[in-house]
């Protein structure tokens, strides 16, 4: 039986449409902390009091994760005039995160997400780089059913000369939470690991003391990254 033209476009648009639909299927074995998730509750409520003193307006752009968020205090100049709501908080891991998502994302009601967080494989309990991945894909799938047409970024992980003996776990952690945006039309992969490295190596002068986190020249590069991302995906 031969179809009608409209039909087939109809199927292949169906196509095209669930190709787009990312899988939230776990590829590596199961991850429990051995930590507790409210070791930055502190945190928390310092956000609490800073809404209740002036709620920022929804649809705006929010940052979550760990502390090269946290400490980004010049996040909202440097990305200007974007609405950026900065919700990085202590030295947080995915699953912290995960357990906050209501305070520090959906309550925002934002138009674009972006996520930051490096820590899980390097808490007392590693994670693999799967596992790893696998707690960015619930995140995703959380934020996705409350929020499911929101623009969303994940920010790679950094080259930190602190963590240089475990690059490749880095690395191959990174591409596997790449590999899984590319399957979503409204979800991005900023990659800031090529303007921090020097001779092939993390680039020293862009570290503070602790060779972990950022000084000024560090997010000087990564507004240069992040920031032409974030114009065009949130005025599309």
């Amino acid at each position: 039986m031969k179809q009608s033209k409209p039909y087939l476009l109809l199927l292949l648009a169906f196509a095209l449409a669930c190709h787009k639909q990312p899988s939230y299927q776990a590829i590596g074995t199961p991850y429990t902390p051995n930590y507790s998730l409210e070791n930055n509750k502190n945190d928390i409520e310092a956000f609490q009091k800073m809404d209740e003193a002036q709620m920022p307006a929804p649809g705006g752009i929010v940052l979550t994760g760990s502390s090269s968020f946290r400490l980004w205090k010049n996040a909202g100049q440097d990305l200007a005039p974007l609405p950026i709501i900065n919700r990085g908080f202590g030295g947080s891991t995915t699953p912290e995160v995960i357990h906050y998502i209501d305070q520090t994302v959906l309550k925002y009601k934002p138009k674009v997400v972006v996520t930051y967080c490096e820590n899980d494989m390097f808490v007392d309990k590693t994670k693999t780089p799967e596992q790893t991945r696998d707690s960015y894909v619930e995140f995703t799938r959380l934020v996705r059913e409350r929020l499911p047409d929101v623009q969303m970024y994940y920010v790679s992980m950094k080259p930190s000369p602190s963590r240089w003996e475990r690059r490749d776990e880095v690395i191959k952690a990174n591409q596997l939470i790449k590999d899984f945006t590319k399957k979503d039309k409204n979800h991005g992969y900023i990659d800031v690991w090529p303007v921090m490295l020097k001779n092939g190596r993390p680039d020293a002068g862009i570290y503070l003391k602790d060779s972990l986190h950022m000084n000024a020249e560090g997010y000087r590069r990564w507004t240069e990254v992040i920031k032409p991302v974030l114009e065009k995906g949130y005025g599309r």
